[in-house]
Formats: C-alpha cells, sequence, structure tokens
C-alpha cells in the first residue's frame, strides 16, 4: 500500500511513542529528507519539461509564420515598390461577334 509522506511520518511517530527512541528519530529525518528531495527532483525535472516544451512551440511557431507568409505570397501579387498591394486587374472583355461563335 502506497502512503503519503504524512501518513507515513505518523505511523513512525505512533510507533515510537512519547520518548521516540534514536532509531525512531532517524527514520523520521530520512523520510522527511526523502520526500523533500523526491520533490526537489520532481520540481527540475517539471522545469525542464516545460523549457523543453516551450522551446518545441518557440521553433514551431517559427516554422508555422514562414509557412503562414510563404503561403500568403503565392497569392498576393506584389508591386514594384514592394507594397505586397495586390494590383487590381481589369477583366479581358472580348467581343464576340457572331461569326466567331460559330
Amino acid at each position: 500500500m502506497k502512503r503519503t509522506k504524512e501518513e507515513l511520518l505518523k505511523t513512525v511517530r505512533e510507533h515510537g511513542g512519547e520518548t521516540p527512541d534514536d532509531f525512531t528519530v532517524a527514520l523520521l529525518e530520512d523520510i522527511t529528507d526523502s520526500f523533500e528531495e523526491f520533490d526537489v527532483d520532481a520540481l527540475v525535472q517539471k522545469e525542464q519539461e516545460l523549457a523543453d516544451m516551450t522551446k518545441q512551440r518557440d521553433e514551431l511557431q517559427t516554422k508555422y509564420d514562414t509557412l503562414h507568409k510563404s503561403y500568403a505570397d503565392r497569392f498576393v501579387i506584389k508591386d514594384d515598390d514592394g507594397k505586397g498591394e495586390p494590383e487590381k486587374k481589369e477583366p479581358e472583355v472580348t467581343k464576340e461577334t457572331y461569326d466567331s461563335i460559330f
């Protein structure tokens, strides 16, 4: 059965009674130190994971921005001055005659 830090400490204190011996005190200290070490290790690991995920997110955002820009550029015709405004093209109107249709 898994127990929490508090449950373990309570059990050891109950076993030690009113005047715990040196072994009980050492055991209480070891349990406390072990759990604190796990807490610190877990925190360091979580911080590293967060840093890795942030780095991956930034890399993906950069790739997305690049792809988004290149995709948008495909549909925008740039002027000579490079402002990126699309040129307005007038539709070509061809006059069809009766002879050209048949």
